[in-house]
């Protein structure tokens, strides 16, 4: 079976949902295992392991890593919920940066919200519409967004925000709130360590598909792909408490280590 993006496995399981409250869609703190995600992008045994060596609550943390090496799967290592019908969401997360994750020119993502194209009306893959990712060790957000009703790559209007330093050696507490939209009536809110740090109202952050986007987190390296691009060959980022909440959902609902 393959995955959603049409590369590696594919790992359903109900046990994926934690009905914590009537808010909480999911919770993962990967203090037993991290096989039931509905996508698994994890082309090799390091791509995806529990890790007791830090972790923001509880016993363990999942550990991702990606090499050069890894040609498989377009040089990612993630892990991904299910497309969905859920238009407002509520997502808190965890990351940790070790001081061997050195600055690098070429972007990665580490938590993006992918779309499921329309194959029935032509559509391929594209960008994620949403992703929060990493440049010459910065954070930075990146929105794509097109109310046409069929989507090629790059046919999109692209907003790319710094979201300030990435600190090293520390786990930073992220809450993203978010309304899909491809008209004017989108929400992006962004927090970190508490913090508002971005707030897009009443504007698109999606494409004008049948579901809603979807949540990944992990590491996704494309330009990988183009040989002796870049100047690192591994990356290694911990992550830990990811919360979903539905639209009834609160900041603190979701924020890690609640």
């Amino acid at each position: 079976m393959t995955d959603i993006d049409g590369q590696g496995d594919v790992a359903m399981d109900p046990d994926i949902i934690y009905p914590l409250d009537s808010f909480v869609i999911a919770h993962h703190n990967f203090d037993n295992q991290i096989a039931k995600w509905y996508e698994t992008s994890l082309a090799n045994s390091w791509s995806a392991q529990t890790s007791d060596s830090v972790k923001r609550t509880g016993a363990k943390s999942v550990r991702f890593e990606l090499r050069r090496q890894d040609a498989a799967f377009e040089f990612r290592s993630q892990l991904g919920r299910a497309p969905n019908q859920n238009k407002e969401g509520w997502f808190g997360f965890s990351l940790y940066f070790p001081a061997a994750f050195t600055r690098d020119s070429l972007e990665e993502s580490i938590v993006e919200w992918q779309e499921l194209p329309d194959f029935s009306e032509g559509e391929k893959w594209r960008s994620a519409p949403l992703f929060l990712g990493v440049m010459n060790d910065r954070f930075v957000l990146e929105v794509r967004t097109d109310s046409n009703r069929v989507t090629q790559q790059y046919n999109d209007n692209f907003t790319r925000v710094d979201l300030g330093p990435v600190q090293k050696d520390r786990w930073l507490d992220w809450v993203f709130h978010i309304k899909w939209a491809f008209d004017n009536t989108g929400i992006v809110e962004v927090w970190n360590q508490n913090k508002l740090v971005f707030s897009r109202i009443g504007k698109g952050n999606r494409y004008n598909d049948a579901t809603y986007p979807y949540f990944k987190i992990g590491i996704n390296k494309w330009d990988w792909k183009k040989s002796g691009n870049g100047m690192v060959n591994s990356r290694v980022v911990f992550a830990d408490e990811v919360t979903v909440g539905n639209a009834k959902a609160s900041y603190k609902d979701v924020y890690p280590g609640r």
